[in-house]
Order: C-alpha cells, then sequence, then structure tokens
C-alpha cells in the first residue's frame, strides 16, 4: 500500500511538474510573442512612415518650407538608422545593400541632396528630389512590404508554437486524467466505500450494544449517542447535543460535581482516564432514577467516552435469587417443622383418644373433643403450609382450588385483624399451571390488602375475591375498602423496586405476581382504584 502510495506521488509530481514546464514555455512564448509583434510593428511603422516622409520631402522643397523639410529630414535620418541597426532577413539585407534596390544608397544619397538643397536651395538638388520622389516611393514600399510580410510570418510561426504548447498541455492533462486522476479516484472512492463501511460497522457495533454509549469531544458536544442510550434514558440523539443537554440524565445533587469534572477533565491531561468504572443512579426522561453502572474512558484524541449498563434487572435478579432462596429455605424449614410436628401431633392424638375412653364425666369429654379439633386443625395447618411452599408441577387444576389454599393460611390473620372475608365464586373451568404459584399471587394481594387496612381507621373491613366464568378466560377480582391506591400512574406499582409501604420493603411482591401471571400463566394482572378502595383483577385463559 505504501509502495503504490508512494508510486502515485510520483507520478503525480512528474506530471505536475510537466505542467508547470508546459504553462512557463507558454507565457515566455506569449511574452515573446508581444514584445515581437510590437517590435514589428515599431519596424513597419517607421519603414511606412519612410514613404510618407520622401515625399514629404519632395513637397516641402517645391514650396520652400524649410522649417517642415528640416524635421521630415532629421525623421527619415533617424528612421533609416533605426532600420538598419535592427537584425536584417537575408530578403531585407539584399533589398538594402545589393542590386538592384540597394536602397540604403538610395536614402543616403536622397536625404543628402535634400539637406543641400535646405542649405543652398540650389536647383540641381530640387531636381534630384523631384526625380527620384516618386521610384523612391516604390522602393520603400516594397520594402514595407517586405517588413510585413515577415512579420506575419514570424507571427504565424509563434502562435503554430504556442497551439503546440496548448496541444501539449491538454494531452498532458489527458495522461494526467487517464493515469493519475482516475488511478487516484478509484483509489479515493474505494477508500471511501472502505471508511463508509468501516463507519457503518463501527455504528453497527455501537447500535447492537446491549449498553448506552456516549462520547463527549473537547468542545462538551456529543459525538455518540447509540439507540441503547435512546432507549435507556429515554432521550433521542438530537435532544443530547451538548454538555447542558447531557446533565438532565444526572441528579441534581450530582450536576455541579459532574459538570466541573468533566471541565477539570479537558482542562488536564486528556489521556490518563483508561476504563475507570462505578456504580450510580441516572435519571431517564421520566425522571425516574436507575441504578447503573458506568466505565468512563478517553481516546487517544482526548474525547470521552461513556459505557453505561442499567443495572435495573441485574439488582432485580439479585433480590429475586435471594427471595427465591429464602423461599426455598422456608419451604425446607416448614417441611423439616412438619416432619417434627408429626410424630408429637400424632401421640397428642392417640393420647386424646385415650383419654376419651377413659374418662366418662360428660364436661371433661367435650374439653377432649375441643383438643382433638385444635390437633386437627394444627396438622392440617402444617399440611397447607408444607404443600404451600413445595414446587410443585405444572397441572390442570381449578383456580377455586389456589383460592382456598391460600384462605387455609389467611383466614386466622383476617379474624385477627378483623377484616370480613366476603366470597362470590362461580363455577369455573380448570386452568394449567403450578397452583402454588396462583395461590402465592393471591397470598401477596390480600397481604398487601391485610397492610393496607393497618394503617386505615376504617371500622368495617373487609376483603371480597370474586371468580367469574367469561367463556375463555376466568376473571379473578381481589377488592376490598382500604382507601384505594395513591401511586400514580396506577400500573407503577407492578414496576421492580416500587413500593408505597413506609416499612421495609423490597417492593417486588406485585412485580413478582404480574410476572408469574404473564410467565406461567399467560394471563394479565391489572390495578384499579374503587370508590372504597383498589381492585385487583387476575384475567387467566381458560
Amino acid at each position: 500500500m505504501e509502495q503504490s502510495k508512494f508510486y502515485l506521488t510520483k507520478r503525480y509530481v512528474t506530471a505536475l511538474t510537466l505542467i508547470a514546464l508546459l504553462s512557463i514555455l507558454a507565457y515566455i512564448n506569449m511574452s515573446y510573442l508581444i514584445n515581437s509583434q510590437s517590435n514589428d510593428a515599431q519596424t513597419i511603422d517607421a519603414s511606412g512612415q519612410q514613404a510618407v516622409l520622401s515625399q514629404q520631402i519632395a513637397l516641402y522643397a517645391i514650396y520652400y518650407q524649410t522649417q517642415q523639410l528640416e524635421e521630415s529630414i532629421k525623421q527619415m535620418e533617424n528612421n533609416h538608422a533605426f532600420l538598419l541597426s535592427l537584425p536584417m532577413s537575408e530578403e531585407i539585407r539584399q533589398i538594402y545593400f545589393e542590386q538592384p534596390l540597394k536602397l540604403d544608397a538610395k536614402i543616403e544619397t536622397y536625404i543628402a541632396n535634400a539637406k543641400r538643397f535646405r542649405e543652398t536651395t540650389d536647383g540641381v538638388s530640387l531636381t534630384y528630389l523631384l526625380r527620384n520622389a516618386a521610384p523612391l516611393l516604390q522602393d520603400l514600399s516594397e520594402a514595407s512590404a517586405l517588413y510585413l510580410k515577415e512579420a506575419e510570418i514570424k507571427t504565424a510561426k509563434l502562435k503554430k508554437f504556442e497551439a503546440f504548447i496548448c496541444f501539449a498541455t491538454l494531452f498532458t492533462l489527458l495522461l494526467e486524467a487517464i493515469f493519475i486522476f482516475r488511478p487516484a479516484n478509484t483509489v479515493i472512492v474505494r477508500k471511501t466505500k472502505e471508511l463508509t463501511a468501516e463507519k457503518n460497522y463501527s455504528n453497527a457495533v455501537i447500535d447492537s450494544s446491549p449498553n448506552a454509549i456516549i462520547s463527549i469531544d473537547e468542545n462538551y458536544h456529543v459525538k455518540t449517542f447509540n439507540l441503547q442510550a435512546e432507549n435507556i434514558l429515554g432521550f433521542k440523539k438530537e435532544e443530547m447535543q451538548s454538555i447542558e443537554n447531557l446533565q438532565k440524565i444526572i441528579p441534581k445533587i450530582y450536576r455541579s460535581i459532574h459538570k466541573r469534572g468533566l471541565f477539570s477533565f479537558f482542562a488536564k491531561n486528556r489521556r490518563r482516564l483508561k476504563n475507570r468504572s462505578c456504580e450510580i443512579k441516572l435519571l431517564n426522561k421520566k425522571n425516574e432514577q436507575f441504578p447503573c453502572r458506568i466505565n468512563l474512558s478517553a481516546s487517544e484524541d482526548g474525547v470521552i467516552v461513556i459505557n453505561i449498563e442499567n443495572m435495573t434487572k441485574e439488582k432485580l435478579k439479585n433480590v429475586l435469587l435471594h427471595k427465591q432462596a429464602k423461599f426455598a429455605a422456608l419451604g425446607e424449614m416448614i417441611a423439616i417443622i412438619a416432619h417434627q410436628w408429626r410424630q408429637p401431633l400424632s401421640e397428642l392424638g392417640l393420647n386424646n383418644m385415650y383419654l376419651k375412653k377413659k374418662i366418662t364425666q360428660k364436661e371433661l369429654s367435650e374439653e377432649l373433643d375441643k383438643n382433638e379439633e385444635i390437633i386437627r386443625f394444627m396438622s392440617e395447618t402444617v399440611s397447607n403450609f408444607e404443600a404451600f411452599y413445595k414446587n410443585a408441577e405444572n397441572i390442570r387444576f381449578n383456580p377455586k382450588s389456589a383460592i382456598e389454599q391460600t384462605l387455609n393460611i389467611t383466614e386466622k390473620i383476617l379474624k385477627l385483624k378483623g377484616i370480613k372475608l366476603f366470597l362470590d365464586m362461580e363455577e369455573s373451568a380448570d386452568i394449567y399451571g403450578q397452583q402454588n404459584s396462583l395461590a402465592q399471587v393471591i397470598l401477596s394481594i390480600i397481604q398487601n390488602s391485610i397492610d393496607k387496612h393497618a394503617i386505615n381507621s376504617n371500622p368495617d373491613k373487609w376483603i371480597k375475591i370474586m371468580l367469574k366464568n367469561e367463556g375463555k378466560k376466568l376473571l379473578l377480582r381481589i377488592d376490598d375498602n382500604a382507601g384505594g391506591i395513591q401511586i400514580k400512574p396506577i400500573d407503577a406499582i407492578f414496576e421492580p423496586f416500587h413500593t408505597g409501604k413506609k416499612s421495609s420493603s423490597t417492593g417486588l411482591g406485585l412485580y413478582m405476581s404480574k410476572l408469574i401471571i404473564n410467565d406461567k400463566f399467560g394471563g394479565n394482572l391489572s390495578a384499579a382504584n374503587t370508590k372504597e378502595g383498589a381492585a385487583l383483577l387476575i384475567s387467566l385463559p381458560v
């Protein structure tokens, strides 16, 4: 590539040198042509004046106009000396110095007689002037015509040479176009295509990155703002053209620090910034904060490159894994408790039966019946909890079973909190999925209502569970009168890390619930406010 570049440069320099030489030659030729034409014009003018002056001398002699005669003689003498001082062609030299004309001798003799007449006014000199004026006029005209002819021939030669230079210049330009500019243009076009393809590839790579990529030059202009940056931050590239626009994604508390740091970077050594990483929170166009990891680096020309990784899913994944781990651990713990409690409960049941057979008093027998009921309830409670946290397989089941499974756990809590429970469940078709998963969703919604009732002073607290069969789908609705959802927009309650509780909460309950309904059942979970409280609606495809 370098050798080809050197070869192209060498040819280009050679061609330019030829063009320069031809241009100089054309200039010299043109200058010579102009000077030559000027000299020829002067020569022709002097030669033409000789013919006129010869006749004026004769005329002034006849009328004895001595002053005009003297001026004409002097001018004719000067013109003759001028013409003789010029380089002469062979034809001109013959006219002036050889037979038959010997024009030089004739002019000298004519001028001498004119001078003698001016001084003596003798008749011999006048007679000579009158006799030789006409023949001398003819000879001078012949010389003038020859001067004119030679000037035209010289001009024609110079014009031919000028045409040759012009042709040579055009030919050189043609050769340049064929052997230099066309290959150079081909190379430029190819290189342009390569650079364009490389830029398009680079843009495609940047735009396909799962992270937001932003670059800022030393003039504080945003040079790069990829598609993922638009998706993550919510701003279009046209809205992010300068550092002032970019400040919108920085939380207000950090904006002045961020701006000072950026100015300090450009004021100092710009190449020291190499892959610095930090975790901060940024703002999107909706003015919502989200966690992200930022990698900062600088290119050789001092452009800052900012790589922003949205950590919302990562944080969510970690919390989900933690909750799943806790959920699994809770299931294991309940399984251990159930295993440890079944034997004592069984022994208590046997002891109670033995006592019932031995005791005949009615009051004691009734108490033993109550104890038997308590033992049975405790055994069923342990079984319910164990089944609830068990990782079951996908089966066809009736949603009523999931509702009843949840109520077995929450019934005592609802009574303890003074919350009335109303059920309105139609006969419904079976659905496919994990019964425990649906039960967990219902439990999460009921638990939210219980928490909401705890901070509500309404004395008449209630929760309504309705199940309706609408043909192709089942609609499970859970209402309460706990005052409704205060978060706006209301769908924000399904976003991760969004909670309206004042107590410690991960804000994942309804997010996970919606995720379960969408992913495991292909349904939908939505929320709405009613006159008395809130309604959570679960739509399940049959």
